[in-house]
């Protein structure tokens, strides 16, 4: 079955050697933090960032695992399920001043004592699409930036786009029940070429959400992390018929070898893209609504009362979420944030309150609209200072921004 219709940034692969491992504890200022593994090439670029952050040295220190199992601990410190495995942090400029995104990060071992619990913890969606439950009175919760996700294939196919509809049958029924109804949808017609995550994972249950498959129903082969699912569609049997699931932050990393497909959500009549273009990176689509795959990150740090347990991770999530922070940063974190793909919520237009949930209208309390498309691509703002006005709005940043 062919279809036809209208057409309307990401985890790099290691390229360098690990390094000897430290103990983390004896790092300068470490805040231990447990992010879905969407959110890497972010904690590489701030963590770097923070490293030489001279008003206040931060080492970010993280492992990565799946939201709902970030979100569990989190909420419930099981000493079963506290981190033992070898952690990460970036070098700071000093001790690495190659280092990039697409480095492989330094590694430390925990303290061992005792169970360690993180300072931080993410989920790379709604909470609630993992649990029911509020959060304990020992825990806050921070929107941050929004994260898109995509469908990719491998570099040099054919496809451009794919409907809701037909990732619906894709997989939810799978290439091989269709097949044998005569309905194969094409290109997509192998079942060991449908490459998605585990169920706790954030990229599975966003694409759940929005196409109406329940997660352990999905028809492929479920795989633990983002890089496994690059890997797979990168060294795929079949390239003109293998799509995968991923961040669009992980495939703006590697535009250069994979291939991203627009998406037409129910209801729609055209197909989108992230971005307004297939080689932009404005997230235009995302920010504005046409592209309907994104959820917000969802920041969590340990409290007592309405006083954090630890300051400094409050002041990191703070950074993260756009949010002023003392002492101001020698960086500036909005633009941290959409060099890996992530969208600010002072770039976005629209918002939603559940996974795949409706979207509405929105504007943020400050916007940096016309910051953020000079950052990822190209501004069409008017550039202001004090000796040229803004004709409208306020000049903030050097663009005039709307009020």
């Amino acid at each position: 079955m062919k279809r036809t219709f209208g057409l309307a940034m990401g985890i790099a692969l290691a390229t360098a050697s690990p390094a000897v491992a430290v103990n983390c504890v004896d790092l300068p200022n470490p805040i231990y933090l447990q992010v879905g593994d969407t959110q890497l090439n972010l904690m590489k670029a701030l963590g770097r960032k923070l490293r030489d952050n001279t008003p206040k040295p931060i080492t970010l220190v993280w492992i990565t695992s799946g939201s709902c199992s970030n979100i569990d601990l989190m909420y419930n410190h099981n000493p079963a399920t506290g981190i033992t495995l070898t952690m990460s942090y970036a070098p700071s400029l000093a001790e690495q001043a190659t280092f990039t995104t697409a480095s492989t990060p330094l590694s430390c071992t925990p303290p061992t004592a005792a169970p360690l619990f993180p300072d931080i913890g993410n989920s790379a969606l709604f909470t609630s699409a993992c649990t029911p439950n509020a959060p304990p009175a020992t825990v806050n919760l921070t929107i941050g930036p929004r994260q898109g996700y995509v469908l990719a294939m491998p570099k040099g196919t054919f496809e451009t786009a794919i409907t809701a509809e037909e990732a619906y049958f894709v997989f939810g029924f799978g290439p091989t029940m269709l097949a044998t109804l005569g309905s194969a949808i094409g290109p997509w017609i192998d079942e060991n070429q449908l490459w998605i995550r585990t169920v706790t994972k954030s990229t599975l249950l966003a694409w759940a959400a929005n196409i109406g498959v329940p997660a352990g129903k999905f028809h492929g082969t479920m795989l633990n992390g983002s890089p496994d699912v690059v890997s797979a569609l990168q060294h795929s049997s079949d390239p003109k018929a293998a799509i995968g699931i991923l961040g669009s932050e992980v495939y703006d990393g590697l535009r250069d070898q994979l291939t991203v497909l627009a998406f037409r959500a129910f209801h729609q009549y055209a197909a989108y893209y992230p971005d307004s273009t297939v080689t932009s990176r404005d997230k235009k689509n995302l920010r504005d609504g046409h592209y309907t795959v994104w959820s917000p990150t969802i920041w969590m740090d340990n409290v007592n009362g309405t006083t954090p347990v630890n300051a400094d991770a409050r002041y990191v999530i703070d950074m993260i979420a756009g949010h002023p922070v003392t002492p101001e940063p020698n960086f500036e974190p909005n633009v941290v944030i959409a060099t890996v793909g992530l969208v600010p919520d002072c770039a976005m237009r629209v918002t939603r309150t559940l996974e795949g949930g409706p979207l509405s209208l929105y504007k943020p309390p400050t916007s940096c609209t016309c910051k953020f498309e000079a950052t990822v691509d190209v501004s069409t703002c008017q550039t202001c200072s004090a000796s040229t006005p803004c004709a409208t709005g306020t000049c903030r940043d050097g663009y005039c921004e709307e009020l």
